[in-house]
């Protein structure tokens, strides 16, 4: 199960230090995460572009679906 938490800024490292001790709990940097998410998007939006000006061409629907 992956739950996200929004914590103060001053009582997050308190809280991320309990919770650290946990056997259990994993905690990802979230800031991390966040660029990865940004850059996922920003080669999402290249592709798009490339596509829509005919340098990259696409699978049709039906192809990946077919795939499954």
């Amino acid at each position: 199960m992956e739950i996200i938490l929004e914590i103060k800024d001053d009582e997050a490292f308190s809280i991320l230090e309990k919770l650290k001790n946990i056997k259990g709990i994993r905690i990802s940097n979230t800031e991390e995460l966040k660029a990865k998410y940004l850059n996922d998007l920003a080669a999402a939006y290249r592709e798009t572009e490339l596509a829509e000006q005919g340098k990259l061409k696409l699978k049709r629907f039906e192809d990946l679906v077919d795939e499954i």
